[in-house]
């Protein structure tokens, strides 16, 4: 058996404003060749020749998450579908006049076409964020549901060895792919472990191949027995995929686009080494095994522009990492401070002898309490005999009580084990920052004319004008915060509205005191924006009679209306991840993995996290 690699060569990389979300190869002018398009969060959609020239750009709806270019409902037609973050999918002619449109009742996760009943014309498969996907005929009716287990992190369809037919295939978030057989039955056909993020499917030298791309920035190719035969690193986390060939006479010309946060990456696909996969017998009581030998060196020459040399290729245990994970993350609760470590074993043996250990923690604010769960442990040391191999995991929490208003500082902590081969391994856990206060604030009620009397001469410290454009109406915000004041332990002194040529402003203002020191703080909310229009901008102004208070609240206020940061692991959320979940997309977090929700205007990690 002859095994072909191939290498991704990089032709050009291009930039937009935001964050690419969806990346296609077609050919939407008509010409010989397809153009290379990319549809952005900074609502525009650019269009590049074969050469990375500019043919044109143009605005698109920020709601829509997916875009394709096909022939659905007429042969031979070129047709722009998209998925919006309603659940519909439209399906328009190239001057984008409504062919029609269908709404699925769930946003739209990812989007593929292709003629899977063999009549000339694409159908249309759409995975959605309540787990399903569906399958959509020449005229958006419905001819597949089938309900996945996890969630869907993306979908194409593509070709078995064993056949011409295409068939369709879902990533799940586990990073198990599924070949979709009907509207309940599914065959598992890879199950990766290296985080995957999204795939495309190609014949590339009459070779089924399954290109993935993950989340470390690894684009890898693999053939139907699981063996990569090409890869290439863009170095950030690859957010969609998707490949075009072109035949010609004399040659066959595969090329590639990758979106990696605010760049696409174009590439050439071209021939690399041929292997003879041999299989030479061994004694009877052993099994058959596999070697190799290399014939020839690459076919093809390497195109003129390409200097560098591309990584060479690994072998499935460099690029699967079975190890173990880290992660970390904490929060008040019931007026207490807990931090948790979560302990993961990828790995394929047992670790035993777990021990967590805390080594510092800011003692001026905190006291270590003890270990949730387990009383018996020292409040600095949580000790577990093994952690179970394959995904096996602990996550003690470890409970601090607060003797200050306000905790600033960092945790530091370590995990140690013994090995599969009776070593020690020591991880360093990442740093936890605590910069919090609200949670330890008592709400105050004061009259309105005490409110500005104590704002005004009692309160020293005051930071003004801090700006925050939101992605809500006027209306909505408002209720937002007032349930995150309730939350944040402030008591609501006064709200004030008014309205004028379509304008809408309301204040909002808050009081509370620290639980020890008894120090005062009041909150200045000023919301504005037009009626209707989902945009506001909110103006914060915090008075403090400490001035350490003042940064801490301003801070967690910040993350809360405009949230940056992972609840679960602190760890900063990109924007367009924060735009995702106020839309109502599920979204988990790149660092923990975490699923993040948004519930009663702030964002926090969905209780059905493992």
């Amino acid at each position: 058996m002859t095994l072909q690699y191939i290498k991704l060569q990089p032709l050009w990389v291009r930039q937009f404003q935001k964050s690419v979300y969806s990346c296609i190869i077609a050919n939407l002018l008509g010409d010989p060749d397809p153009e290379i398009i990319g549809c952005s969060f900074s609502a525009e959609m650019k269009a590049f020749d074969l050469k990375g020239n500019e043919v044109f750009i143009t605005e698109f709806s920020s709601s829509i998450t997916s875009f394709k270019i096909a022939s659905v409902s007429k042969q031979n037609n070129i047709e722009l579908i998209s998925g919006a973050l309603d659940g519909t999918i439209y399906v328009m002619d190239k001057n984008g006049n409504s062919i029609w449109s269908t709404s699925l009742n769930s946003p739209v996760i990812c989007m593929e076409t292709g003629d899977i009943r063999d009549d000339s014309r694409d159908e249309i498969i759409v995975g959605l964020e309540n787990q399903r996907l569906i399958g959509l005929d020449n005229e958006g009716k419905k001819f597949l549901e089938f309900k996945a287990p996890e969630p869907i992190m993306d979908c194409t369809i593509g070709y078995f060895s064993d056949g011409i037919t295409k068939k369709i295939f879902i990533l799940l978030k586990s990073g198990k792919i599924l070949n979709i057989l009907n509207d309940i039955d599914s065959e598992l056909v890879f199950d990766l472990q290296y985080q995957p993020t999204c795939l495309t499917f190609s014949n590339i030298f009459n070779q089924p191949t399954l290109i993935v791309g993950d989340k470390s920035g690894f684009l890898k190719a693999l053939n139907l027995n699981k063996e990569i035969i090409g890869n290439h690193k863009l170095g950030e986390k690859v957010q969609c995929l998707d490949t075009y060939t072109i035949f010609t006479e004399q040659k066959e010309n595969t090329y590639l686009v990758a979106a990696s946060k605010n760049k696409i990456t174009f590439f050439q696909i071209v021939k690399g080494e041929k292997i003879d996969i041999i299989e030479i017998p061994t004694p009877k009581a052993q099994p058959h095994v596999l070697t190799t030998e290399r014939i020839n060196e690459t076919l093809d020459t390497p195109l003129d522009n390409i200097t560098s040399d591309l990584p060479s290729i690994p072998d499935a245990s460099a690029v699967e990492p079975h190890d173990i994970r880290v992660l970390r993350g904490g929060q008040i609760e019931g007026g207490e401070y807990h931090f948790k470590v979560k302990v993961i074993n990828n790995r394929n043996y047992n670790v035993t002898n777990v021990n967590i250990n805390i080594l510092s923690y800011p003692e001026e604010s905190l006291i270590l309490s003890r270990i949730d769960s387990h009383p018996e442990f020292s409040p600095d040391n949580a000790k577990f005999h093994k952690i179970s191999k394959g995904g096996g995991f602990v996550s003690p929490t470890f409970v601090f009580k607060p003797k200050k208003d306000c905790i600033k500082g960092t945790v530091h902590a370590v995990v140690n084990f013994i090995n599969e081969k009776d070593q020690i391994d020591t991880i360093n856990v990442e740093p936890h920052e605590i910069r919090m206060i609200c949670g330890l604030l008592k709400p105050k009620t004061v009259s309105k004319e005490d409110f500005e009397n104590l704002t005004k001469d009692l309160l020293a410290y005051k930071k003004v004008g801090q700006e925050f454009t939101l992605p809500y109406n006027v209306d909505q915000l408002y209720q937002k915060l007032a349930l995150l004041l309730k939350r944040k332990n402030f008591a609501i002194i006064d709200t004030e509205k008014k309205e004028s040529e379509g304008k809408l402003q309301i204040i909002i203002k808050g009081f509370a005191e620290g639980t020890f020191s008894k120090h005062s703080v009041g909150l200045l909310l000023a919301l504005s924006g037009s009626k209707g229009e989902q945009l506001s901008v909110l103006k914060v102004d915090v008075f403090a009679e400490d001035e350490d208070m003042t940064p801490s609240i301003m801070s967690e206020l910040e993350n809360s209306v405009n949230p940056q940061s992972c609840p679960e692991c602190q760890e900063k959320l990109p924007l367009e991840l924060v735009r995702k979940i106020l839309g109502g997309l599920p979204v988990f977090c790149e660092e923990c993995g975490s699923k993040l929700i948004e519930i009663d205007g702030e964002i926090t990690a969905s209780p059905d996290n493992s």
